[in-house]
């Protein structure tokens, strides 16, 4: 009983409807992230000046869920991205979508389930928001037809992108995974132990049994090193070097069947690789969609 309501406090309040308003809140000069704040924000009113509308679709269970378009007038794709956890998607892609939209791809931001002027409750780490991120694809396959799809994800979206890699998508050419999460059961394992130490197995053996009669999923259904024998799309596998992420990374690369390559970013953290070593990133990311747009 005692673990059941552990689980129920702990995981209820993490994965409900998060203030995605703090998520790249501004901070000051001396915060070691000031200047990758800096340019989420500088980028953010630079994307809005950009033509844009928003989108939305209704998910299988409902709900009524936003994104924000970029149309580029001579397109030759479009990118589909996948924030994060808790993430406020338009600061988090606007510096990457600047950076798409100059190669000449539409852009397109959707707001996960349960953030933002997305509608819903409950944060599923994937489990639904896998099948959501379909139907935008189908979304962009009707009204742009015959135009190419790169998914790009990060962190949390990151191990959406992959949970992807097996589902026939019309149209995507590939798929890049930015510090993607390995599964939604360690996600579950490592919070748990974090918070209760050596009992922290017995809460989360109760969360996934909440999580499973709340969304119908089973977690084992999502470990990516397994997903990703079936992958359908080349991948691009990206990190920051003080991630410790490359040994997950190389066991993705021998179980796809499909072509798979990595970058680990020097010198970054989680997420700001796109900051930090901006050319090294992007060139990557050029060299990388040409194979394939």
């Amino acid at each position: 009983m005692l673990n059941s309501i552990k689980a129920k406090i702990l995981f209820g309040k993490l994965l409900s409807r998060p203030d995605i308003n703090k998520a790249y809140k501004m901070v000051g000069p001396e915060d070691s992230w000031y200047n990758t704040i800096k340019k989420v924000h500088e980028s953010l009113a630079e994307i809005q000046m950009l033509p844009h509308e928003t989108w939305q679709i209704t998910s299988k269970d409902g709900l009524c869920l936003k994104a924000i378009y970029y149309p580029h007038d001579d397109a030759r794709a479009t990118v589909i991205f996948v924030h994060g956890f808790g993430s406020h998607a338009e600061r988090e892609w606007a510096f990457p979508g600047l950076f798409y939209h100059s190669l000449g791809f539409n852009v397109l931001i959707p707001y996960q389930r349960a953030h933002g002027p997305s509608e819903g409750k409950r944060i599923t780490f994937g489990a639904l928001e896998h099948i959501d991120m379909m139907d935008w694809v189908s979304k962009v396959n009707k009204l742009t037809p015959s135009k190419g799809i790169v998914i790009h994800g990060l962190s949390m979206g990151g191990g959406i992108a992959l949970q992807l890699s097996d589902k026939e998508m019309k149209n995507v050419a590939c798929i890049i995974s930015d510090a993607p999460t390995k599964s939604i059961e360690s996600f579950f394992v490592n919070v748990s132990r974090e918070v209760f130490n050596r009992k922290g197995d017995k809460v989360c053996e109760r969360a996934l049994a909440d999580f499973k009669k709340q969304t119908g999923a089973d977690v084992r259904d999502f470990d990516c090193t397994e997903i990703i024998k079936r992958s359908k799309y080349p991948v691009l596998l990206s990190a920051g070097s003080m991630e410790g992420l490359e040994e997950l990374f190389e066991e993705l690369k021998r179980n796809n069947p499909q072509p798979t390559e990595i970058i680990i970013l020097d010198g970054c953290n989680h997420g700001n690789g796109m900051y930090k070593q901006t050319e090294a990133y992007q060139e990557k990311i050029k060299e990388f969609i040409a194979k394939y747009i």
